[in-house]
């Protein structure tokens, strides 16, 4: 794993979800329990029927489903959220990103440009709690995930009060899971395609937000390939620096 810190005042994601989910309907998504007059993503609340169930059935018509759904294509619409997203990826993720692989000889360090594709929009996640839901331990891999693409995992409501991370194996099949341990204001860079990984179960009264999102890099990635079986979920923009 690898962290980040990054400006928050000049990456303000945070905020950008925290507009985005007042601006959506409140009986379906979720409202806000007011602090001082201040909407905190720790202090949002889900209404219990758009939760979508601990088990997985076939119907994809619920309130929860629909409820995900919503939330999904607004974060896909919302022209002001993925500008501030582009510039965090573009003008300071990928250029670290780039040195990382330059330093460690995956990618020549002769000026040339290098081409990557990172995942838009990035995905946005809410657990609130109390809650006995978790995420299972999973690669990515299973998904249709390719080896070359590195996962970014960032916390937008305050691990201090949610008490609840991303845990992650430190390699392939050792199953060694610790907490990766990203606060606010930073974003944790992993190898989930091959790595499993999981959430535990939020037991605290305070609703965990965190937005995800993969990049992959040529020539390790290829944006032509597709697992057989498998549905493309995640749209992808280019960008070559």
């Amino acid at each position: 794993k690898h962290i980040i810190c990054y400006d928050m005042s000049t990456y303000n994601l945070r905020g950008e979800v925290t507009r985005m989910l007042g601006e959506l309907n409140p009986n379906m998504i979720g409202t806000f329990r007011q602090q001082n007059d201040t909407a905190a993503l720790e202090n949002f609340v889900v209404p219990i029927n758009s939760l979508v169930p601990v088990r997985k059935t076939r119907c994809k018509t619920g309130e929860g489903e629909k409820a995900q759904r919503i939330l999904t294509d607004f974060v896909a619409s919302d022209t002001k959220f993925l500008q501030f997203f582009d510039r965090f990826v573009c003008d300071f993720v990928i250029p670290l990103l780039k040195e990382r692989l330059v330093d460690c000889g995956a990618i020549h360090a002769d000026g040339k440009a290098v081409t990557f594709y990172y995942q838009r929009p990035p995905t946005l996640r809410i657990q609130p709690g109390p809650s006995i839901k978790q995420v299972t331990a999973h690669s990515d891999a299973t998904y249709g995930h390719q080896d070359g693409e590195l996962n970014f995992w960032m916390p937008l409501s305050d691990p201090k009060l949610t008490k609840t991370d991303l845990w992650s194996e430190s390699i392939p099949g050792k199953e060694d899971y610790e907490p990766l341990g990203a606060k606010l204001g930073e974003v944790v860079a992993f190898h989930g395609s091959s790595c499993k990984h999981f959430v535990p179960r939020n037991e605290t009264k305070f609703t965990r937000v965190s937005l995800d999102f993969r990049i992959g890099c040529e020539p390790f990635f290829d944006p032509k390939w597709q697992m057989p079986g498998t549905v493309a979920d995640h749209t992808r923009r280019k960008f070559v620096l």
